[in-house]
């Protein structure tokens, strides 16, 4: 009796230590190119942080930030959007009171940013940033930077570089 209750204990130290230490495990996400960027974005454009909001969902079980952002350039637009000045990034996570949500690979905005950005449709005028944090850039003294990825790049060029693949995507249809 004194033995099997020893073993058990044992076992139970061993499955609580395992627990404990357990390595953190993290989502694992596929890199994209540009050009895949560009194929899977309904729209591309830079434009500037203007406001940041979050909020629970309708059954209170995520929390959502809404970023508003104010259109400078459209460098793919869709059908009628051109003209469009401000649109709605929806990404989850947020602080709603004392309650957060960090949601692993989800970009990171502040107010007053300038952002170049990949974005995919949602319902209108909603739109969720295509390859979570690798469709976020932001842009200083003419540079694209996405620190995730450790990327900077001439703005002027990567705009060059998003175009060519749109005419070359244009050109093969």
């Amino acid at each position: 009796m004194i033995k099997t209750c020893c073993i058990l204990h044992s076992v139970l130290i061993f499955l609580l230590l395992t627990g404990l230490f357990a390595p953190q495990t993290s989502a694992l996400m596929v890199r994209k190119n540009i050009e895949e960027l560009t194929s899977q974005a309904d729209s591309i454009l830079i434009g500037k942080v203007k406001k940041i909001e979050s909020r629970w969902n309708e059954e209170k079980t995520l929390i959502y930030t809404y970023v508003t952002i104010s259109v400078k350039e459209h460098t793919k637009a869709l059908s009628g959007m051109a003209e469009v000045k401000e649109v709605i990034v929806k990404v989850r996570g947020g602080e709603v009171g004392d309650i957060g949500l960090k949601v692993s690979g989800t970009p990171q905005f502040r107010e007053g940013e300038e952002v170049l950005l990949f974005l995919k449709r949602e319902k209108l005028p909603l739109f969720s940033v295509t390859g979570l944090f690798q469709g976020k850039y932001t842009i200083e003294d003419g540079i694209a930077k996405n620190r995730m990825l450790g990327l900077e790049v001439p703005l002027d060029n990567f705009i060059s570089q998003i175009k060519g693949t749109l005419e070359k995507a244009a050109g093969s249809e």
